[in-house]
């Protein structure tokens, strides 16, 4: 389901599809969260609609596939582990220089955009530059700085967000506490948070956030430890936390800016160095960067 605020969004796409415009590349580039997956795939389910209307129809034979997620006209690639390799998407111009099962459209969505090697996104722009009839590719990413500009200038962009107050109205009827201090980090992607209350993972994010607000942040060194070797996403969500408190305080006028600067890149460093170091020992790293936070 397209959440309400990127239903403007959609209905401006499907406006491009009724008047022929839609482009054989798209790029929706959002927040993980804001819901740029779900209008991918309502647009891919549109695009395969056997009724030739403007929006899926949820009825015929291709709908009831794409909800079974058995349409052979449809295509999926996401990272292997941290890539998509060039192999990925060599299976991407296979899958489309064969003939629609239904003769009609095919659709393929990639997910992370952002993660393609060098040579995937070499081998992405002949797809691009060459578009068959009929295929559509649709890419998701989180900013266009991670994209080559060859691969950036042969899609049609859109910018997907969210308006605060949208996000508020949505957090509120999930039953969340919108007045939590830890929600605002969240307001650009609502849906991160129904997908944590579906994973019971609430509770982990405000212990997060209470930690990332103490005095002596050292001392939660063991269960900070803990949680990251339970949850890796726990990492980004805690560097988030404590950048807010790091800004409080800036502004506040307790802190410094030359001491806020050198908190923020130890911070950030931390968080860099654990998705690109492999075998990294992160109760070492953790327990260094605590320091440098508590002493600096």
């Amino acid at each position: 389901m397209i959440p309400t605020w990127l239903q403007n969004d959609y209905q401006s796409l499907v406006t491009l599809g009724a008047n022929q415009q839609l482009h054989h590349g798209l790029l929706l580039l959002g927040n993980h969260g804001v819901g740029s997956f779900d209008l991918a795939q309502q647009v891919a389910f549109d695009l395969l609609c056997l009724t030739n209307a403007m929006q899926a129809c949820g009825h015929c034979k291709a709908c009831l596939l794409n909800q079974s997620q058995t349409h052979p006209d449809y295509l999926l690639i996401e990272p292997d582990k941290e890539t998509i390799s060039v192999e990925q998407v060599r299976a991407i111009s296979d899958f489309f220089v064969t003939s629609a099962s239904y003769q009609g459209n095919k659709v393929v969505i990639i997910k992370n955009a952002e993660s393609l090697t060098l040579s995937a996104s070499n081998a992405l722009l002949k797809t691009l530059e060459e578009p068959n009839k009929s295929r559509y590719l649709i890419l998701l990413a989180n900013n266009s700085a991670a994209l080559p500009a060859t691969i950036l200038s042969r899609c049609f962009k859109k910018q997907l967000t969210v308006e605060h107050q949208q996000a508020k109205s949505f957090i509120a009827g999930l039953g969340i506490d919108i007045n939590a201090p830890w929600v605002s980090a969240f307001l650009d992607k609502p849906n991160t948070l129904a997908l944590w209350q579906q994973q019971d993972r609430i509770t982990v994010i405000e212990s997060l956030y209470a930690m990332a607000m103490k005095n002596d942040i050292h001392a939660c060194h063991k269960q900070l430890l803990e949680l990251f070797n339970q949850n890796p996403d726990y990492i980004d969500i805690f560097v988030q936390f404590y950048a807010q408190k790091l800004q409080s305080e800036l502004l506040g006028n307790t802190l410094d800016i030359k001491r806020y600067q050198e908190k923020s890149q130890a911070l950030l460093s931390f968080a860099d160095k654990f998705k690109e170091v492999k075998g990294l020992n992160l109760s070492l790293q953790l327990n260094q960067l605590l320091k440098k936070l508590s002493y600096l």
